[in-house]
């Protein structure tokens, strides 16, 4: 009977809470298709713009090789490369 009475107090409770998301979002929604070079369809663009414009853009990052000595990835084993080339489950 404390079950049921229990679950009538919390439906109770619910029809005078309203529910407020605890996640909140800067700006309008609107703003979100503001930027109309991102909604474009890649067909729109010819072909020749588009990789003179992938040229011209800058390479932000690093390659491996270029990290110092002990960031880069150690070498691989003759014993794991086989490993790999077979799938692993070989060795098991």
């Amino acid at each position: 009977m404390r079950t049921t009475l229990f679950v009538q107090a919390q439906k109770a409770q619910y029809q005078w809470h309203k529910h407020v998301p605890l996640m909140k979002f800067l700006g309008p929604r609107k703003n979100i298709w503001k930027n109309k070079k991102a909604t474009e369809e890649p067909s729109a663009v010819s072909g020749s713009s588009a990789s003179s414009s992938s040229k011209s853009l800058k390479q932000d990052g690093i390659n491996f090789w270029e990290l110092p000595a002990r960031y880069r990835p150690l070498p691989i084993s003759e014993a794991e490369m086989e490993a790999i080339e077979s799938g692993g489950a070989s060795l098991i």
